[in-house]
């Protein structure tokens, strides 16, 4: 195991939830706790664009989150391409946006899906958890579990492979997304809290899981600090929150109408074709 692995071990050892020790073990944090608890940052740093299966284009999420949002940090990570976030990241460094912004990744593993953040190069899919997790941290990148313990959700990892990563001496998270504001975390947020605070005492952070435009920021990850290096630190330390309420109804009808129409039909198929 490298140094920044047992040191992140170490880390999450002796910050065991302190990041989420004044809640309860099934609730997510509130404003007013977050606020008494120093945590003044709210990024979202789970959504999705055109380039995967997302409803806005980059511009679109930009001036959503500028216009329409508190947000201080996002992350775009649509579903194993990389080349839309990493885009976004040129137009937002010649932009004057009030935000800051991190390139991401959703991986899909063999047994679930896995955010890599701060990353430069695409994981490809279909590898095992621990392989992906690798390839993350070799870029110098974060791996967190997306909706994990979702049992009828197939791409959300299972108390198994949880326990075998914890278990690893080789391997591991820096943290996992235990609010998770679509349908994947209906009940299933509630056992991540729960499982998290009992067991693994990793980071925990919360996000959107957003396709459309106004689920931006349902969901939501409470750090100290205001950027994307204060977040990464707040990861790090174990002193991230997770919050938010979950996706609205017209969200799920906004997203439905675009997966059935010649537009998201075009946006599939060019998003296979990239990755």
């Amino acid at each position: 195991m490298t140094t920044t692995g047992i040191n992140n071990i170490i880390s999450h050892s002796e910050n065991l939830s302190s990041g989420t020790a004044m809640l309860s073990k099934r609730k997510q944090m509130t404003a007013w706790q977050a606020y008494y608890a120093g945590k003044r940052g709210k990024a979202d740093l789970h959504m999705h664009s055109t380039y995967s299966d997302g409803i806005g284009t980059i511009e679109e999420i930009f001036n959503h989150v500028q216009d329409k949002t508190a947000l201080d940090v996002i992350a775009i990570t649509d579903h194993d391409v990389i080349e839309g976030s990493l885009r976004a990241r040129d137009l937002w460094a010649k932009g004057s946006y009030r935000f800051d912004f991190i390139v991401g990744e959703e991986v899909s593993t063999k047994e679930g899906h896995l955010l890599g953040l701060f990353i430069e190069k695409r994981v490809p899919p279909g590898l095992s958890v621990e392989r992906s997790i690798d390839l993350i941290h070799e870029q110098g990148g974060l791996a967190i579990i997306a909706h994990p313990l979702h049992r009828l959700f197939r791409h959300s990892c299972q108390r198994e492979v949880m326990d075998r990563i914890h278990a690893s001496k080789d391997v591991w998270l820096d943290g996992i997304e235990t609010w998770n504001a679509s349908f994947c975390g209906i009940y299933a947020n509630q056992v991540a809290m729960r499982v998290n605070r009992d067991v693994y005492g990793l980071a925990e952070l919360g996000n959107s899981d957003a396709h459309t435009l106004n689920a931006i920021g349902r969901g939501m990850t409470w750090f100290e600090g205001k950027n994307a290096q204060d977040i990464r630190q707040s990861i790090e330390n174990g002193l991230s929150a997770p919050g938010g309420t979950l996706w609205d109804v017209q969200d799920y009808v906004r997203w439905m109408r675009y997966r059935v129409s010649k537009q998201g039909r075009q946006g599939r198929r060019l998003q296979q074709a990239i990755a």
